[in-house]
């Protein structure tokens, strides 16, 4: 079974969630779009389809030329009943895919902070049973309308944190993917990017990785496994 990965830039790796398709036998192709992959022009043999995170503004096809066509590919694999997967700005395409805004925040939203899961999730195919929320890494200075139809199945500091759409498609605005090597490069480089005293953002998050990512981690390998599941079931009925 093979699982088409979308890497927007190589700070955003598949991480974690690369764990949970190897533990359900999954095939991640790795397609590094930032670095001038061209993407296909429809699904073809793949189950599935993830589309990880990145600096780029969802709405700028000028920096990214490639959102053009992945906003297509999205729908394709909706169409086909193929599941879809995006993280943060990846959550932030599939959105905008089903004609949502996505737009910049008052306040970027960096660090561990927590979500509430809504009764929706309570019976979903991916969060069921996963409680009533949990403690998450967070890394975004824009978010989105909810499209159309979705559901909303997170939600958090007063924004839309997770959704379903029909077809088997998730946006995830959280980091489910990261690991400590990744959050650690994150806030050296914002440490680098920005001025000294414009650190507050980033300020406590290298103490908390090991009193919240553990938990994290679980919460996404388990998410990661039940969504594989997912392409898995769409395979055997000829999606991939």
């Amino acid at each position: 079974m093979r699982i088409l990965v979308v890497q927007n830039h190589h700070t955003s790796p598949l991480g974690v969630l690369g764990d949970a398709l190897a533990e359900r036998g999954a095939e991640p192709v790795l397609l590094h779009a930032d670095g001038g992959e061209p993407l296909p022009a429809d699904p073809g043999g793949y189950a599935g389809l993830v589309v990880l995170g990145g600096p780029q503004d969802a709405w700028d096809d000028r920096r990214a030329p490639w959102f053009p066509p992945l906003l297509d590919l999205i729908r394709a694999f909706a169409a086909q009943d193929r599941p879809v997967l995006g993280v943060c700005l990846g959550a932030q395409l599939a959105a905008r895919a089903r004609g949502a805004r996505v737009y910049r925040h008052d306040e970027p939203e960096i660090g561990f902070h927590p979500v509430r899961l809504t009764a929706a999730a309570r019976d979903d195919a991916l969060l069921g049973g996963l409680g009533d929320g949990a403690v998450v890494m967070q890394w975004h200075y824009d978010t989105f309308d909810l499209p159309g139809g979705a559901v909303l199945l997170a939600e958090g500091g007063g924004l839309h944190q997770g959704f379903r759409m029909e077809r088997g498609v998730y946006g995830f605005q959280f980091h489910l993917e990261a690991t400590e090597a990744v959050i650690r490069d994150w806030v050296d480089r914002y440490g680098e990017e920005h001025r000294e005293d414009d650190t507050r953002h980033v300020a406590g998050i290298a103490d908390q990785i090991p009193r919240h990512l553990p938990a994290q981690q679980a919460f996404a390998r388990t998410v990661g496994t039940r969504w594989a599941d997912l392409a898995r079931a769409a395979a055997s009925s000829g999606g991939g």
